[in-house]
């Protein structure tokens, strides 16, 4: 595991505002395995400045777009599998097996249902003479 002092905040790594640091501690032996930058409210203020900025974008991206992102990152998970599993009982104490199926298995598995859903959803279908468009709110 390897620690860092930054935040990725809008695409790319900085340093956080916070000067505190959290210890990650593994819960079979109590060694400190990694630390991580707190942060504080400086840093939560930049990251919501970030998602707002990028929402315009964000929200004008058609589905399948959006769908071909989401089978990138199923993609970028899946390959990195062990070190994620290795990572999470480090980080847990969940037996290996288990990190691999749930905490590795299910978001992969998810993430690749939603590019499936994006991919084929029909957001916009006829009825009759009218024209439904599903819109998400969320």
């Amino acid at each position: 595991m390897s620690n860092h002092d930054g935040m990725y905040i809008g695409g790319s790594w900085r340093p956080a505002a916070g000067r505190g640091v959290t210890e990650v501690v593994n819960p079979a032996d109590e060694q400190v395995i990694a630390t991580v930058p707190a942060g504080d409210g400086e840093d939560v203020d930049a990251a919501v400045r970030a998602a707002r900025a990028a929402l315009p974008a964000w929200s004008a991206t058609a589905p399948a777009r959006r769908g071909e992102h989401l089978v990138a990152l199923r993609d970028a998970l899946d390959a990195r599998r062990e070190e994620i599993a290795a990572t999470v009982t480090a980080e847990l104490g969940s037996p290996i097996g288990f990190a691999r199926r749930v905490h590795v298995g299910l978001p992969v598995a998810v993430t690749a249902s939603y590019a499936e859903l994006a991919a084929t959803y029909a957001f916009e279908e006829r009825v009759g003479n009218s024209t439904v468009l599903h819109e998400p709110v969320g």
